[in-house]
């Protein structure tokens, strides 16, 4: 079995962090890649900067941040995957 890539959305769970993690999750969906990522909404805000997010909502996937201090659309997701 092969291990997913993560899909992190980093945020204090404000709206803002609560929508990008529903557009995180659908976009997997949508792009039919349920088999290839998981995705978690990580709210630990000790643990921010060693995930190199300073402003949040923030995307990571497989431990890269690809947005950061915005919320990215459901087709600019799918395309990052």
């Amino acid at each position: 079995m092969v291990e997913k890539k993560l899909i992190q959305v980093v945020g204090k769970g404000c709206k803002k962090c609560e929508k990008q993690y529903e557009i995180a999750v659908k976009a997997v969906e949508e792009s039919g890649k349920t088999d290839e990522y998981s995705v978690e909404h990580f709210t630990d805000i000790t643990k921010f900067a060693d995930l190199d997010v300073m402003l949040t909502p923030a995307l990571r996937i497989d431990g890269k941040v690809v947005a950061e201090g915005r919320i990215i659309g459901v087709e600019k997701v799918k395309d990052l995957l």
